[in-house]
């Protein structure tokens, strides 16, 4: 007997550590929504010594000043991220939806299109079938009647008949 064992012990990989990583995503989502507050609104960016200088250059008409703002420049009145998200994904979806409709549309259109051109076909196919027949008969309208019995009789024997007067008529 040997005095190794008989099955050696199998070798595991070190555990890993997985707590390492959920810490690390947390912080993460953590720093991007303290980015997200912290940033300050597109008006407040502006020192006011530079709006004062905007105003003197060009000042502002009467009808400009009484426009609202647009929906899309307001800055959101409160911190909902999740919202937002939600409203922006759900803007995509209905792109997406849009641009999916106006495909389908492009191919029900399509294949209306190639049925109209198969019908067309199928009747231009008649016509060709038609108007050949049409040939046909001219055809045989215009041939001369088939020889008589008299005369495929002759036709057969008339070799036979110049060889006999040495080939005079």
């Amino acid at each position: 007997m040997s005095e190794r064992p008989e099955f050696p012990p199998i070798e595991s990989a070190p555990s890993r550590h997985i707590w390492i990583w959920a810490l690390a995503g947390a912080a993460l989502v953590v720093g991007l929504i303290w980015v997200a507050r912290r940033a300050p609104a597109p008006a407040a960016v502006r020192p006011a010594a530079a709006v004062a200088a905007i105003a003197e250059v060009k000042p502002a008409a009467p009808a400009e000043a009484a426009k609202p703002v647009p929906a899309a420049a307001k800055a959101p009145e409160s911190p909902n991220i999740l919202g937002s998200a939600v409203a922006a994904a759900k803007n995509v979806a209905m792109v997406a939806r849009a641009e999916f409709d106006r495909e389908l549309a492009r191919t029900k259109s399509a294949q209306a299109q190639a049925a109209a051109y198969r019908k067309q076909i199928d009747d231009l196919q008649k016509q060709l079938g038609a108007a050949r027949a049409q040939i046909a008969a001219m055809q045989t309208a215009q041939k001369p009647p088939p020889p008589s019995d008299q005369e495929q009789i002759l036709q057969t024997l008339a070799p036979v008949l110049r060889a006999g007067n040495g080939g005079s008529p």
